[in-house]
């Protein structure tokens, strides 16, 4: 699955044809952690996790690589958002005063390589183990069809 196949499968989930294996419009983020403060009505800007077939494939294959790379994942989360990326981005900074800081991605890489290949990606963990890894990438060409594909995982 290539990066248009992800635009298709954000794009269906925020058109709401997405399945009822998790929850659209979760309260809380990075499993739990952080409250999600949704973009007030009347704007243009969407945020809503993905929850259609591509999202519990993408997170099928999320696994496996984990498993082949024995990086412990415990849940992984995908969302899309449209003119609001750049606050869902920020969300993980919240996590600081839990105790988590900034770590090295390659630790804890856990995306199969055709995915998401020129994602931004930022982990942050604790000293007693415990991480958040976020893959961001825009998708799209012009304003109106532009999407961040958020891939979020952790233990």
């Amino acid at each position: 699955m290539n990066a248009r196949s992800i635009t298709v499968l954000t794009a269906l989930s925020i058109t709401g044809l997405a399945g009822a294996q998790c929850v659209k419009a979760p309260t809380h983020a990075f499993n739990g952690l952080v409250k999600i403060p949704y973009p007030s009505g009347g704007g243009s800007a969407l945020l809503q996790q993905a929850c259609d077939a591509g999202a519990q494939q993408l997170k099928a294959e999320i696994m496996a690589n984990a498993r082949a790379r024995g990086v412990p994942v415990k849940w992984i989360e995908i969302y899309g958002a449209r003119n609001w990326g750049s606050t869902f981005h920020d969300l993980i900074y919240k996590t600081r005063p839990l105790g988590y800081s900034q770590a090295a991605y390659s630790k804890y890489n856990a995306l199969p390589t055709s995915r998401l290949s020129g994602s931004e990606l930022l982990v942050y963990a604790t000293k007693a183990g415990k991480y958040i890894a976020m893959s961001s990438q825009r998708e799209g060409n012009t304003s109106t069809s532009t999407t961040d594909v958020f891939v979020v995982y952790g233990n």
